[in-house]
């Protein structure tokens, strides 16, 4: 019967046709919920931990068809309510659950395709996406459930519902608007046509990322050509080598990738200049050559202007920042604009300190630097600057003590505990021990979080943070379910997420040990974990990093600052093998180095946020009929130093503004830097590790998710609105 009931799912869904005839029958809803309790659709389950071996490439298929069955069965009922029938609970909290199943389902599919991809997942999402878009379209063209949503939110009885009742009442009314609710027929057919395109070319633009990244590497087998790499580096290369079957123990070779703990790391220590331009040709190569997405992003961009103008709006970042803290994409790009005018005199004074530094190392006058030597140079100057070697911290980076040190800087700022849960990885059809949690990977650890005062099961984690091919390359954090409020007095059900990295991993001889970067990385990381963990809202729906998109990095960026302070290191800075204290006085000259070139460093990212913008907003003017890299020089030349090679655009490889959600939104890191710096003047002034604080922090932002405003939500904390200034003046580029 199960089979029956998902094929004539799929095979409606695939034809087009709305399955209301099948949605409609109770019989076969309960037929699926039946199938579901008894764990025929594993994707569905409503355990907080997914049986990951079950979660096949097939199986989503299925499960998928199952979900929408439900998801349409609901949606009818909704539209069937007659408005005199219109309560908050059958109608817009119904909306909100609606769906709750085909989220798991394309939730964890996305997941998996970011730990654990494959060629059989990616024909998944490609094959499924369309169906999910045509329920989308479905959806939204019911005028039937937009009038009783639309009459729901004009009766009496919002006014009654509590502030974050009626603020969803608002957003969902909201949304339905930004989505073209009130669009023609022929409207929403081409904005169906125009997503299921973009679908398909984001699926490709990220399989292009990924392969490209795959496809290069650069086998070294003369050692000569890796001088000025550490040992720790050197290690692990030749036993990457030895993996893939190059050298042996008589004639030794070392493997380089696309990995940022193995290229990046070339670019910053390997003194023979050949080498590094290789890795650096190496990098362009990622979304170019045979794994070309330069024409694919002209057709996103054109495709995101037709669906900006169709939708009533001049610009696409105008419609994905109307309901932001900036407001419009005239407000982002002003935004962007004025810092980059703030500081650059500041970073034309840097570029000339560099440039008179490499004239001096090498002897030969420099006007312009080759691309390949920047990174290097950069960290030489530094080095000479500070007296510091940043790989003399290595040893002091063991990732499970830099792990414990982050767990006792949260316990003690939010008063919460961390403990390590048994796991497992498990093979398809494969059977594991009760009680032990099953991951996608023998790396993997899972890490429940509980309330100190409560006891409260307050959400749990997996932590992922070492590279491997079938990997997306950065870190992120990966909300995977939110916890079910709590009725009455009554805890929410816990919440369950993701951090994924790519840290420096642990060689046949050494454990892992990171660099500083890694440990950044890993702070502000953790500090998008403690927004899902912590999240306690009265709606499922404003729960966690769900929040205005240039606000959701503030608890990111604040988090990172205990990476550099003193009282932070010494809970994590312990010598691998002595267990020695990081000394004082290289702990003293690492905080003195964080703002090596720091007008430099905000130009880096302020030029992405340009680049960003101005394609999302001025496509037309400056990039269309032009080859992507020439304009995106043209557009960014005058903020950037002069170098001797033209590299490629990096819009050809960053996920974070094609297939993520920072299209038109990357400026949001800048924004929320400036909060995060004008926040954490209040931990500097009252204690970095004072619990008040933290539990304050804890209360105004953590736990409130996007059930208040994001302006509201900082006034709670702050007490006054942001000093826009406050990052620049932390780092002494303004007054």
């Amino acid at each position: 019967m199960k089979n029956q009931l998902i094929i004539t799912a799929s095979i409606c869904s695939l034809l087009g046709l709305p399955l209301v005839s099948l949605a409609d029958s109770a019989q076969s809803v309960r037929q699926v919920q039946n199938a579901a309790s008894n764990g025929e659709h594993p994707f569905l389950q409503n355990s907080l931990y997914p049986d990951w071996s079950k979660l096949t490439p097939e199986q989503a298929r299925i499960d998928s068809a199952a979900a929408m069955v439900l998801a349409r069965h609901r949606i009818a009922e909704i539209s069937n309510i007659r408005p005199e029938e219109a309560t908050f609970e059958n109608t817009f909290l119904a909306l909100a659950l609606a769906q709750d199943e085909l989220d798991k389902v394309q939730n964890r599919i996305y997941h998996l395709k970011t730990v654990a991809d494959s060629e059989e997942l990616r024909q998944v999402q490609e094959d499924l996406t369309p169906q999910w878009n045509e329920l989308g379209a479905e959806v939204l063209a019911n005028e039937k459930l937009w009038n009783i949503l639309r009459q729901a939110a004009q009766q009496p009885w919002v006014k009654e519902l509590s502030p974050a009742r009626q603020r969803y009442v608002e957003q969902v009314i909201q949304n339905f608007h930004d989505m073209g609710a009130e669009l023609t027929p022929e409207q929403k057919a081409r904005k169906k046509e125009i997503e299921d395109e973009m679908s398909m070319l984001q699926l490709e633009f990220g399989k292009n990322v990924q392969d490209s990244t795959n496809a290069w590497e650069l086998i070294i087998t003369d050692r000569s050509q890796l001088a000025g790499m550490s040992a720790d580096w050197m290690d692990k290369a030749r036993e990457d080598a030895k993996k893939h079957i190059f050298g042996d123990g008589t004639a030794p070779a070392w493997r380089i990738t696309l990995q940022a703990s193995s290229y990046s790391e070339v670019l910053k220590h390997c003194t023979v200049e050949a080498t590094r331009k290789a890795c650096w040709e190496g990098a362009c190569s990622i979304g170019a050559g045979q794994f070309d997405n330069s024409a694919i992003v002209a057709r996103i961009m054109e495709l995101r202007r037709e669906l900006a103008e169709l939708l009533g709006f001049k610009t696409y970042a105008d419609l994905t920042t109307h309901r932001r803290m900036v407001g419009s994409g005239d407000n982002a790009l002003k935004f962007v604009d004025d810092m980059m005018q703030k500081v650059k005199p500041a970073f034309e004074a840097e570029c000339a300190q560099l440039l008179d530094f490499v004239t001096r190392r090498t002897g030969r006058v420099t006007t312009a630097l080759n691309p390949w030597d920047r990174a290097f140079y950069l960290r030489e100057m530094s080095e000479e600057m500070y007296s510091l070697d940043a790989e003399q911290l290595r040893p002091y980076l063991k990732s499970e003590n830099l792990l414990n040190g982050i767990f006792g800087i949260f316990s003690n700022l939010y008063g919460v505990s961390f403990i390590e849960l048994p796991s497992h990885c498990l093979q398809p059809g494969e059977k594991g021990a009760p009680h032990i949690i099953e991951t996608w990977h023998p790396d993997v650890k899972v890490f429940a979080v509980t309330d100190d005062r409560t006891g409260h099961h307050l959400g749990s984690f997996y932590l992922d943070i070492f590279p491997r091919t079938t990997k997306r390359e950065g870190a992120w954090v990966m909300p995977l379910s939110y916890g079910t409020p709590g009725k009455g007095k009554q805890p929410h059900t816990p919440h369950l997420a993701c951090l994924a990295g790519n840290m420096t991993p642990a060689t046949a001889d050494k454990p892992a040990l990171l660099s500083h970067r890694d440990a950044v990385v890993l702070f502000h990381e953790f500090g998008h974990m403690m927004h899902v963990m912590l999240s306690d809202t009265e709606l499922q729906a404003h729960a966690g990093t769900g929040v205005a998109w240039d606000f959701v990095e503030l608890p990111s960026q604040i988090t990172e600052n205990w990476a550099w302070e003193a009282e932070g290191i010494a809970t994590f800075g312990f010598h691998y093998e002595s267990g020695n204290s990081i000394p004082a006085d290289l702990v003293e000259k690492l905080r003195a180095s964080r703002y090596f070139l720091p007008a430099t460093d905000n130009m880096g990212q302020l030029c992405i946020a340009k680049l960003d913008l101005e394609m999302h907003m001025h496509y037309n003017e400056k990039f269309k009929g032009k080859d992507l890299d020439a304009a995106t020089r043209e557009l960014l030349e005058p903020w950037q130093i002069k170098y001797t090679t033209p590299g490629t655009s990096i819009m050809r490889r960053l996920r974070h503004c094609i297939t993520g959600g920072y299209s038109a939104g990357y400026y949001s890191y800048k924004w929320a830097e400036v909060l995060a710096a004008d926040a954490y003047s209040r931990f500097s002034a009252e204690g970095v590790l004072n619990r008040r604080t933290g539990q304050d922090f804890r209360r105004c932002i953590l736990s409130q998710g996007d059930s208040q405003s994001a302006a509201e939500l900082y006034r709670q904390f702050m007490g006054r609105d942001p000093n826009p200034d406050a990052l620049l003046q932390s780092q002494g580029l303004c007054k």
